[in-house]
């Protein structure tokens, strides 16, 4: 009886945890700025669907917002997004979206780095 039980809620229990985290994980602009605690899972699909080298540094900011205010990983060139606390079973650094641009303020380069 227990053993039915558990393996008729395990799947279920993975499948509703499955399904909360890709909604989590769709990217849209709306969704980008209304839930930035919610970045760290959206980056992946947004890296993925959105073509970011080549886009003018307006262009990003009206795709992502305003870039946060932080000097880490920023210089002249540079813009940064905090995405949240680092995915993994034990998150102590933060994850960031950094975004390189050229001297004509196209996107040169991305990463999502860790700090």
């Amino acid at each position: 009886m227990i053993v039915t039980f558990l393996c008729l809620i395990l799947p279920l229990y993975c499948f509703t945890v499955l399904g909360i985290n890709e909604k989590k994980a769709n990217f849209t602009a709306e969704r980008w700025l209304a839930k930035s605690d919610e970045r760290v899972y959206m980056i992946d699909d947004l890296l993925s669907r959105t073509k970011l080298i080549g886009l003018s540094k307006e262009e990003v900011i009206m795709l992502l917002g305003k870039p946060d205010a932080i000097e880490r990983f920023k210089d002249d060139n540079t813009i940064v997004y905090y995405l949240g606390n680092e995915r993994g079973f034990i998150s102590i650094d933060s994850e960031w979206l950094v975004i390189w641009f050229d001297n004509a303020e196209k996107v040169l380069n991305y990463k999502v780095q860790a700090d």
